[in-house]
């Protein structure tokens, strides 16, 4: 039988083997506790989750206050970076962060058809 976790991690690696440059990938909880994560050479799990988990939030916040409705996708960029956010369910959100030269849509189409994944897991 296979377990959620196990579903999750796949959904995680389908995600990865989709879409090209992507630096690391995390299903969270809105407080940012991991329910699965990949591997990263360039952070730490816990920190990646953490923080995206507050971004989001906040924004959900910003967002409510401005339009009183729910946010779905955040998406922040730096000068070699980019961070993509997406609702996966009630209780979770799906962190995909890549480098700056991806396929910018594809990366947004594969991230919100891996939500819906894991939403009906």
């Amino acid at each position: 039988m296979t377990t959620k976790a196990e579903l999750y991690l796949l959904a995680l690696s389908e995600l990865e083997n989709s879409t090209g440059d992507i630096i690391s990938t995390a299903i969270v909880t809105y407080d940012g506790l991991i329910m699965a994560s990949t591997r990263s050479d360039t952070m730490h799990r816990e920190t990646f989750a953490a923080y995206g988990a507050a971004a989001f939030k906040r924004a959900g916040e910003t967002m409510e206050e401005l339009t009183g409705e729910n946010i779905n996708v955040l998406i922040y960029e730096s000068e070699n970076h980019i961070v993509v956010t997406v609702r996966a369910g009630k209780h979770a959100i799906l962190i995909v962060l890549t480098g700056k030269n991806v396929q910018m849509g594809l990366v947004l189409m594969n991230a919100r058809n891996t939500a819906m994944k894991i939403k009906g897991i």
